[in-house]
This record gives C-alpha cells, sequence and structure tokens, in this order.
C-alpha cells in the first residue's frame, strides 16, 4: 500500500493513498454519487501508525484534513452542538465575540472557541492547528448533487453528518451578534444569530483550488 508521511509535533502519521475509506466504512453504504462526480473519489482516510483510524480525512483536491465525527459518547460525537464564540472579537461599544457555552456537548465548554481548543489540545490525528472552516471550505465538501437526499456531502468520508446547519469561522460584518453557518440539507449558506445552537466540524492545512461560495 503506498504511504505519504506526515511529521508533526514529532509523531509520524500516514496518509493512505489507496482503497482505505471503502474498507474502513464500508457500513455507511456506497456512494450514490454520479459518475466524474469528484466528491466520489477525491478523499482519503488519514490513519495513525499501523493503519488504525486516526478520525480524520484528507480532501486531495483542497488538501485540506477535516475532523471526522465520532458515533461515541464524548468531546466529538457528532450529536453535540455549539454556539458562536470568539473572545478575540471586537467587544467595545457592539459586542462581536458571540455566546460562550450556549450549545449541548460533553467533554468542553459547548461554544466554537472551546471546541477548537479541546480538539487541539487533545493533538487530532497528530495536529494542534485545527480551527473552525470558512463558508469557502465548507463549500468545498458539498456535494449539491445530494440536495434530493440530504445530507449534501460525502457520507462514506463523512459519516454522522446531520442535514443541517454547522457553523462557519465567518463573522457577519452586518450584524455584530450574527455569523454565517453552513446548511448541509440544501448545501448552502445562512446568517444566524451567534448565540444559535448549531453543528462543529473542524479544519486545517492551507486550501489550494478552493472556489468561493457564490453570494
Amino acid at each position: 500500500m503506498t504511504t505519504a508521511q506526515i511529521r508533526m509535533t514529532g509523531k509520524t502519521r500516514y496518509i493512505v493513498l489507496s482503497g482505505v475509506l471503502p474498507i474502513l466504512l464500508a457500513a455507511c453504504g456506497k456512494s450514490d454519487s454520479p459518475p466524474g462526480n469528484p466528491h466520489e473519489n477525491k478523499y482519503q482516510a488519514v490513519t495513525m501508525d499501523g493503519g488504525e483510524s486516526a478520525g480524520c480525512v484528507l480532501d486531495t483536491r483542497t488538501s485540506l484534513v477535516w475532523e471526522v465525527k465520532s458515533d461515541e459518547p464524548g468531546l466529538r460525537d457528532w450529536r453535540n452542538t455549539y454556539s458562536w464564540f470568539n473572545p478575540n472579537e471586537a467587544h467595545r461599544e457592539l459586542d462581536y465575540r458571540g455566546l460562550q457555552n450556549g450549545g449541548v456537548c460533553v467533554a468542553s465548554e459547548c461554544d466554537t472557541w472551546d471546541y477548537v481548543r479541546a480538539v487541539n489540545a487533545m493533538e487530532l490525528c497528530g495536529f494542534n492547528d485545527w480551527r473552525v472552516p470558512t463558508k469557502d471550505e465548507f463549500f468545498s465538501i458539498s456535494d449539491l448533487s445530494k440536495a434530493s437526499s440530504p445530507p449534501t456531502t460525502n457520507l462514506q468520508a463523512f459519516p454522522f453528518t446531520q442535514p443541517a446547519e454547522y457553523w462557519t469561522g465567518n463573522d457577519y460584518s452586518f450584524q455584530h451578534e450574527s455569523a454565517w453557518a453552513w446548511n448541509f440539507q440544501y448545501g448552502h449558506d445562512r446568517v444566524d444569530w451567534k448565540k444559535s445552537a448549531k453543528y462543529l466540524r473542524l479544519v486545517r492545512g492551507e486550501a489550494r483550488q478552493l472556489e468561493a461560495v457564490k453570494e
């Protein structure tokens, strides 16, 4: 089996380049994407030394590494929800920080800032630079051909995805109490109150060949 070695924080991790997702994620069912759809074959599982699944997936088209949610109760449970919060945002006359601990979750405070801190502390897949995705990054994993049978993404690569809204890292500049979310039921972005409880999936890396969301 061909592998590409990654070194991060003194640890060795491997990205498996062939045949891993169909084996590891067979229980999720075969993708029904149409022939030639890049969402059918662009994802590759990230594994720990020895081939054990690490809970991440590489998008070979953008070079982004994505968190894969877990069905086990705990920090990365796909059922957890979070409010949008960033303590570094401006908070003078208008407070752009959002709401701390406004979701329903376990193993961290239930907001975007604290969840990112918790995942980085555990060094998921050997990395400690995880962050909340942008709208354009979420768009890159959204398969609009699945709009009639959501969620609008590849369920082999992203099992346990909710056909619902996930927070992005994008603030909404015209309303200090709002931010952008990505909807995996319809495959588009939407503005909502930062205090709203939504799902969350993290990403890491610098994207290449990233298409911008059409406004």
